[in-house]
């Protein structure tokens, strides 16, 4: 039974209230006051006839205590009207799976349903394979080398596009950009991505002409599905981007009007100029460098002064702060501040850009804790581009995880990693997401499935770093955080577990002259209270690490949001200053979820 399936049976009003009370009193509903009532009104008014009166606005007004509320800009009662069939469906499936009065909340209103588990009939299963395709970086064919980003920037935003269809799986740039230049195998690419096509194409720029090759090819087959060739004004470019897009999706047979929007009407005359500057911007982003976050700031800037009204160059503006704070090379009270301004205009231009709407959600979750308001963003930045990788890595890795909803986070990093298989990262969350739940064995093997794919990429190291000093191997934490330390410089995270790990060990004098080297580049760059907590942690020194982190909490650093479920914090758990931390972040809840017994499947992309 799912909450959505539930067939209408009469019953008598008293005994849909007893069952109604039997589930509110488990403990999926029992810890959630504003879920209870929300399932309370929804039972209520159905049993009296009035279920008609159920709508946004009174669900907004009496469950979530907001006056003025406006359902048109705030989606929190569908985010939540989703979880509460989601704790339904949970509820049936374990504690409840005897009961024999159903309750249920169909999909597209929020008036409740009863029915008598008796009258249930199982529906076989529809197969479905949704349609698969990878873009392949398209070919400069310019005269010169400073056009890579031309051709690099337009294969970036053909991928967005097409993530936003229905049906459509899309592997992401981060994949895709491992095929440069290589000589295509389109089956082997086929098998080893698990997609049923590839785009392949080339860019040619004359003077304020272009010229786009592109080809559409089944990986069964080696044929050819579609090919064209433009050759058009650069002005053109969007018309051009969006005309390769509906063609793929008719070729590949997905319906384009219930999947893919219709074209509409530019608003203002286009700036190629700054599309130009945006594209620039956008490939520096990509980068995840120190050299090229800066880079991407004055991009974006730049195309913005050319155009303030281009939602894509204000979206662009805030994942460049939003990085920069996250990589420690602006203090994040600077950078999440400008972020959020930036993402805010994009998302006032252009409502229907899920990228502005994701970095919304993502400043909310790690800067603001404001975690209702980030999650109803998640949801709409999913709603509006259900392909973005991006945005399902952050809801699982940074969002869900932190909140303890470890079950839930690990489906969108799933998703992450089926959009984006060849991207360290994806599967570094998953191993990320297994150390959480205190799984250091089965972390380790998928942080060495990511090395596989990148051994040159500092991030992988110092999580599997992080998860030997879990796992108590500290002299093995220490050789592989020294490799990250090398491929990434003097970053302080990496400081600070090294002196944790040293500490460890055993050598506190080590560990004391790695905290000197975090307060001498603190005089270069940021550098998070956290780091110094772990060394203080390592030495033992719970007050000064509490001293540490409490600073951090008053700065709201990215780092404090894992305070709850991170194992490093297991030796707070009974402090009083610690959890009072905890409560101030509003992440009591997640706080109890660390300490259960989770178990997870191993993804086939991760082993």
């Amino acid at each position: 039974m799912t909450s959505t399936s539930v067939p209408q049976t009469a019953f008598d009003a008293w005994a849909v209230r007893q069952q109604l009370e039997r589930i509110l009193a488990n403990s999926e509903f029992a810890q959630s006051e504003r879920m209870c009532r929300f399932l309370r009104l929804a039972v209520e008014y159905s049993l009296e006839d009035r279920a008609c009166e159920l709508k946004e606005y009174l669900i907004g007004v009496e469950v979530f205590d907001r006056p003025s509320f406006d359902p048109r800009v705030d989606p929190i009662v569908r985010v939540e009207a989703r979880r509460l069939r989601s704790k339904l469906d949970k509820y049936y499936e374990g504690e409840g799976s005897r009961d024999e009065i159903l309750i249920g909340l169909p999909k597209g209103g929020y008036a409740a349903v009863f029915g008598a588990r008796e009258t249930r009939k199982k529906q076989p299963l529809k197969a479905y394979t949704p349609s698969t395709i990878a873009v392949l970086p398209f070919s400069n064919l310019s005269q010169g080398g400073d056009s890579d980003y031309l051709s690099d920037g337009l294969t970036q935003e053909l991928i967005h596009g097409l993530t936003r269809v229905q049906g459509l799986r899309v592997v992401a740039w981060t994949s895709a950009a491992q095929l440069r230049g290589a000589s295509y195998d389109v089956q082997g690419i086929g098998q080893q991505l698990s997609v049923a096509a590839v785009l392949t194409g080339s860019v040619r720029r004359a003077g304020s002409r272009v010229r786009i090759g592109v080809q559409l090819i089944d990986t069964a087959s080696n044929y050819y599905l579609w090919s064209e060739v433009y050759d058009r004004e650069l002005d053109d470019l969007l018309q051009i981007q969006d005309e390769i897009s509906r063609a793929i999706v008719s070729a590949l047979r997905i319906t384009l009007a219930d999947h893919f929007p219709p074209p509409v009407p530019p608003k203002r005359p286009f700036d190629f100029e700054a599309h130009n500057l945006y594209l620039r911007g956008r490939v520096e982003w990509n980068k995840r460098t120190d050299t090229g976050l800066p880079l991407s700031v004055e991009y974006f800037e730049q195309a913005i002064a050319r155009d303030a009204n281009f939602a894509l160059a204000w979206a662009g503006l805030a994942d460049a702060y939003t990085l920069l704070g996250e990589y420690t090379l602006l203090p994040p009270y600077e950078a999440l501040p400008k972020a959020k301004r930036a993402a805010l205009r994009a998302v006032e231009l252009d409502p229907s850009r899920g990228e502005a709407w994701a970095s919304l959600a993502l400043i909310g979750t790690i800067f603001e804790w404001d975690w209702a308001t980030a999650e109803a963003h998640y949801i709409r930045a999913i709603e509006l581009n259900p392909g973005y990788a991006t945005v399902h890595m952050w809801f699982g890795t940074d969002h869900l995880a932190h909140m303890g909803r470890f079950d839930e986070a690990y489906r969108e990093i799933e998703l992450s990693g089926q959009m984006d298989p060849w991207a360290p990262m994806n599967i570094g969350s998953q191993g990320f997401l297994h150390m959480l739940a205190r799984q250091y064995d089965a972390a380790l093997q998928i942080y060495a499935r990511a090395l596989e794919l990148d051994r040159n990429f500092y991030k992988v190291w110092t999580l599997l770093g992080r998860a030997l000093i879990q796992k108590g191997d500290y002299d093995e934490a220490v050789r592989t955080l020294e490799k990250g330390r090398a491929l990434g410089g003097a970053i302080p995270n990496v400081l600070g577990a090294l002196g944790q790990a040293h500490a460890l060990a055993g050598r506190p004098e080590r560990a004391r002259a790695l905290m000197e080297e975090l307060i001498v580049l603190s005089r270069q760059r940021y550098v998070p209270a956290t780091c110094y907590a772990m060394v203080h942690l390592g030495l033992g020194e719970k007050d000064l690490a509490l001293q540490s982190l409490e600073a951090g909490c008053d700065r709201r650093e990215f780092s404090m949001v894992a305070l709850a479920v991170h194992p490093v914090y297991d030796c707070l758990r009974d402090e009083p200053r610690y959890r009072a931390m905890v409560h101030r972040m509003g992440l009591d809840s997640a706080l109890e979820a660390a300490g259960r017994s989770w178990s997870f499947p191993f993804s086939a992309l991760a082993v």
